[in-house]
Parts: structure tokens; C-alpha cells; sequence
């Protein structure tokens, strides 16, 4: 007996929470820095541009599969220059594995983990 596929209709759901959960986080960070501060882009369905002082972090998610890649870019003028790059898959118990990590995470310990990437910290 085969494990059936998650509805996509899930993945497009977390997507929705996980983009809310950055937002907040990124809000609260900014709430206790004395200067600069990140704006978050929402660009088309599945996209989410988290802009800080020093970096860019881009995050697309297609929610058919419940799989997305992220890509840090260095925020300064002149040619774009990229820090890193990664994958991330949901799961159907909300979920989250990244590819430089092991095992997988709560959807609100990986929100946590890209407001981090953004804001220079670990």
C-alpha cells in the first residue's frame, strides 16, 4: 500500500502561515533596532524578498510540490553578488527541511532561521 500524496492545496497553506510567521518576525527584529531597518517584498505567488541592511533574501516556493530555494544576495550598489543559496521542502506535518541542515524543523523554527540569514545572524 502506497502512501498517498499530499493535497497541494496543503503546501500552499503553510506557504501562506510561513510567509505570516517571517512578516512577524521580521517586524519584531525591526522593533528593536535603533536604525535601518528590512521591508518585506511580496512579489508574484510563491515569493517573498526580505530586504536588510546589508542583504537581500529571495524566497520562492511552489506550492504544487512543496518544495522552494532561497538565495542571499549582498545588499549594496554595484553588480549583485550572491552569499548563498539553498532548498527547503514542507512537509505534510508542517514541517520543514532545508538542504544544508539535517532532519527537519517546525515551520516556526524555519521562519526564525531565514529572518536570521537576513539579519547576519546565526
Amino acid at each position: 500500500m502506497t502512501k498517498a500524496a499530499p493535497d497541494p492545496r496543503l503546501f500552499t497553506e503553510l506557504w501562506v502561515s510561513f510567509a505570516a510567521l517571517i512578516r512577524s518576525y521580521v517586524a519584531a527584529h525591526d522593533l528593536g533596532r535603533p536604525t535601518g531597518h528590512a521591508c518585506i517584498d511580496d512579489g508574484a505567488e510563491g515569493r517573498l524578498s526580505i530586504r536588510a541592511e546589508k542583504k537581500v533574501l529571495a524566497i520562492d516556493f511552489d506550492g504544487s510540490s512543496g518544495k522552494g530555494e532561497w538565495t542571499l544576495y549582498e545588499n549594496v550598489p554595484g553588480p549583485e553578488r550572491v552569499l548563498a543559496t539553498g532548498r527547503f521542502e514542507f512537509s505534510a506535518d508542517s514541517t520543514v527541511k532545508f538542504s544544508d541542515r539535517r532532519g527537519s524543523v517546525e515551520l516556526e523554527i524555519a521562519a526564525e532561521a531565514f529572518t536570521a540569514r537576513a539579519f547576519d545572524e546565526n
